[in-house]
């Protein structure tokens, strides 16, 4: 892993923009402010506690962020190698599954990021080897609580994940016998998790607030992509004609046992969950593809074992595995410029962004709450209201910025409502607001 990610760091120098977004995140929250009220994004609320502490502990250091996120990968190999190995998932046992997993996560550097998606599925396959610990006929009361637990903290982290509720919840009742008390208790971890989380929210007096930005606009704000069609096709070729290749040899060659083909349709059920939270997620980038690495890995490693010619077992593995890291890498360089954040303009320290727009941002500290327009609209919207406009203000003073850059053209609007903000700010270009100097 960490020789692939030298490699390609050679080729690829830029932070993303969505990198650059949790980077940011986290330090804003380090300042002191509060997500959702006073940082307007749909970002979970698990998932910004961990940038928030690591902002705290180390500052923005995007290499703090992958070193974080490497730990995450082989912790989620090392579970997903256990996982299948103890339920006898194949007819020999190795550390295959785990390499394979390996192979795949680095050969996509958005992989490697420290996604909320990313950490979102270390639950979800912490919740996968209970489910099939209770296909395997183990019955505890654990392993239900617990499996809904993983699912809440996965949910918590990326709203998305919530998909992988009915994915399990479907396993448990196909290929298990669970009484109703125990698919009860899967229910109640589930929701525990999201009781603590509002329970936080309502505390902090922004129960509504987490419930708006996260749980409602999550999945009814428009969809975004940072890429096309094809760009998304060609750099999830190599994927495709993995998977496409593993699965005709399993379903052509495999001879599995009774527990083996549950098993794999739990698999199935699985990539159908990864399909589903592509499609419901509101941004359609190459991280939402991370769910179906245990798909892939697990359908590859049968394709390894069923290979029989002795000059197969010495060629195909080689080849396929460098010509997954080649083309990944040479078509993740080639298609993916829309995603590129450098030699842009930078904003002055102190300066506020109206707007989504972090790119001005990349080399001083943030001073703004606006990380998503959609949700920076609903927010200033509340200039209207004596109660929120009156946050606003105090959100203004707080970051008490030198310049303010009206990307969404919400200034005309605040200076109508604060006339201590119109006395203290002059006009300086089309969309600049300086600060007037005593």
């Amino acid at each position: 892993m960490v020789i692939i990610r030298i490699a390609q760091s050679i080729f690829i120098e830029y932070t993303s923009y969505y990198e650059l977004k949790w980077l940011l995140l986290g330090e804003w929250l380090n300042q002191g402010f509060t997500m959702y009220s006073e940082a307007f994004d749909y970002t979970g609320p698990i998932a910004v506690f961990v940038y928030k502490y690591l902002a705290m502990i180390f500052g923005r250091s995007a290499f703090i962020h992958y070193g974080f996120s490497s730990l995450v990968i082989i912790f989620q190999a090392g579970i997903f190698n256990q996982l299948l190995l103890k339920n006898k998932a194949y007819n020999e046992n190795s550390y295959l599954p785990a390499f394979l997993y390996m192979i795949l996560m680095v050969s996509v550097p958005d992989y490697m990021t420290l996604s909320p998606q990313l950490l979102s599925l270390t639950f979800i396959l912490l919740a996968l080897r209970n489910v099939l610990r209770r296909i395997d006929n183990q019955v505890t009361d654990e392993l239900f609580l617990n499996s809904g637990i993983y699912v809440g903290l996965a949910t918590m982290i990326y709203l998305p994940s919530i998909v992988f509720f009915l994915v399990f919840l479907f396993a448990l009742i196909l290929f298990s016998t669970a009484a109703t008390r125990r698919l009860a208790l899967y229910l109640f971890g589930f929701l525990l998790v999201f009781s603590m989380c509002a329970l936080y929210f309502y505390w902090r007096g922004d129960l509504w607030l987490f419930i708006d930005s996260y749980l409602i606009q999550n999945l009814l704000m428009q969809s975004v992509s940072p890429l096309s069609l094809i760009e998304f096709t060609f750099i999830s070729a190599g994927f495709i004609v993995i998977l496409i290749l593993a699965v005709l040899k399993t379903l052509g060659s495999a001879r599995l046992t009774n527990f083996q083909q549950k098993i794999q349709q739990v698999i199935w059920l699985m990539f159908f969950g990864g399909v589903a939270t592509f499609f419901i997620s509101n941004e359609k980038s190459l991280f939402e593809l991370v769910f179906m690495v245990p798909v892939i890995a697990y359908f590859w490693v049968h394709y390894f074992i069923l290979i029989k010619r002795r000059i197969f077992q010495f060629i195909m593995p080689g080849l396929l595995i460098l010509g997954t890291l080649i083309y990944t890498a040479f078509s993740y360089q080639r298609f993916t410029k829309s995603l590129e954040v450098r030699d842009v303009e930078e904003a002055t320290e102190g300066a506020m962004v109206l707007g989504s727009n972090l790119k001005y941002y990349q080399q001083v500290s943030i001073n703004t709450p606006c990380f998503n327009d959609h949700l920076t609209r609903r927010a200033f919207k509340g200039l209207d209201y004596y109660g929120p406009a009156g946050d606003l203000f105090k959100l203004f003073q707080n970051s008490d910025p030198t310049l303010i850059i009206d990307d969404i053209g919400m200034m005309p609007k605040i200076i109508e409502r604060f006339p201590k903000i119109e006395s203290g700010y002059r006009k300086i270009g089309s969309n600049r607001y300086e600060k007037i100097s005593n």
